[in-house]
């Protein structure tokens, strides 16, 4: 998205005489999004093996760290939106932050993995909810409300998943793990003064206007959007891709390791997909446009499930490279579409509501996915099983999403978009 784009989408959005403030926030949006992701999911996949080997815990257990990270996160999610509706953005996010960045220290000194646990479920977790991609996102669309696609996509580009691996598996290697966790706290640290400088939307509103959903447009209220089908259908096919996305980013390491992948060679797989993803993320929102969140969804789906087949079904670094760049672009997208889809589909003012309510009820998934895997691929000896479910579940997410596209949910649509 060009300089031009991003003025004058802030001026349809009432910032006409800021059009760079706009830009500004969102690459405020992008900080704390990498931050928040790059640390909890790219840090992560690298720590798998050195918890493992320090606390001598199983896989299941190491993995189940990163589940907790995303129950707390959307069991706050509804909480987040009111809050962003009574103090605004700028301080859920600076909480957010600072809460995430004690987290991250302390596991620095943590005496055992059930520590472990416990703090990647409650600050970390909670500081994901404040400032990570639910906020950050909010943050973008408010700016470029007229076409929040491309400012989504810019917002939601998960640099840092590309940059962490490799940085950090040579932090692990030569100083330990201890010293990695806390330059991952210094991160939060030094975006916090980013955090500080974000306003709301053009006007300095926040989006919510109140979190009882009164004052300009009011939100819809919560029994209305979970009386339509297409927030279940949403609910049920995103989240589980983003289950998929957050299993295949936690077990990449450990899956390539085990079919005979080096170390390096590993983590460097772990870098293409956030490489890819930072395409992916960008992409997107060119997609929404032209295809129609739905359909670009069922892409999305597609894409995962082919590329999961190809890991599986071949050893040669160049083509699992190629796999992980389609898994990476594609798993990148889910969270932009999603809120365009929310946003078409139930209004702009509704979205932080919406989408608090999506990482609420899709839980289960994202909860359960990724620490079943691990305990799957502990039971069967393999994670031929574990590829099978992701395979099987993307190419039934893509199917779930062309229906939609061609069925009945433009009929619960609200007046502001439909479907597509």
């Amino acid at each position: 998205m060009d300089a031009g784009s991003y003025g004058d989408d802030a001026a349809g959005a009432g910032g006409a005489a800021h059009p760079g403030r706009a830009r500004f926030m969102v690459f405020r949006a992008f900080l704390a999004q990498n931050v928040a992701v790059g640390c909890a999911f790219g840090g992560f996949g690298i720590s798998v093996l050195p918890l493992e080997a320090q606390f001598g815990a199983s896989r299941g257990t190491v993995t189940l760290a990163v589940a907790l990270s995303v129950l707390v996160m959307g069991l706050v999610s509804p909480l987040v939106a009111t809050l962003i509706g009574r103090i605004g953005l700028r301080w859920t996010m600076t909480i957010g932050t600072l809460l995430s960045a004690v987290g991250y220290a302390l596991l620095a000194v943590a005496p055992s993995i059930t520590v472990v646990l416990l703090l990647y479920a409650l600050p970390i977790g909670v500081g994901l909810a404040m400032f990570g991609p639910f906020p950050a996102s909010v943050l973008a669309s408010n700016w470029f409300s007229r076409n929040p696609g491309p400012a989504l996509g810019v917002a939601n580009v998960p640099l840092f998943v590309a940059v962490l691996p490799i940085v950090g598996m040579t932090l692990i290697r030569d100083h330990g793990l201890a010293l990695f966790y806390l330059v991952l706290a210094g991160l939060h640290l030094l975006i916090l003064p980013f955090m500080l400088g974000v306003s709301d939307g053009p006007s300095g509103r926040a989006v919510a206007h109140g979190a009882d959903g009164h004052g300009g447009q009011a939100m819809l209220p919560v029994r209305s959007i979970l009386r339509r089908p297409a927030f279940w259908a949403m609910c049920i096919g995103a989240g589980y891709l983003n289950a998929a996305g957050i299993t295949g980013v936690s077990h990449l390491v450990p899956f390539a390791a085990e079919r005979g992948v080096a170390g390096n060679e590993a983590a460097l797989l772990l870098s293409v997909m956030g490489g890819a993803a930072v395409v992916g993320s960008l992409l997107v929102g060119v997609l929404c446009g032209r295809l129609g969140a739905a359909r670009t969804l069922a892409l999305i789906g597609a894409a995962l499930c082919l590329s999961w087949f190809t890991l599986l079904s071949t050893t040669q670094f160049v083509p699992m490279a190629l796999a992980t760049l389609l898994s990476g672009a594609g798993g990148a997208g889910v969270f932009p579409a999603v809120n365009m889809l929310s946003g078409r589909l139930f209004g702009q003012e509704s979205l932080p509501r919406v989408v608090g309510l999506f990482g609420l009820f899709t839980l289960p998934l994202t909860f359960c996915l990724p620490p079943l895997a691990g305990v799957l691929h502990d039971a069967a000896g393999s994670y031929g099983p574990v590829v099978a479910v992701i395979i099987g579940g993307s190419g039934l997410v893509a199917l779930l999403f062309l229906a939609l596209r061609q069925g009945p949910v433009r009929s619960v649509a609200v007046p502001q978009g439909s479907l597509a």
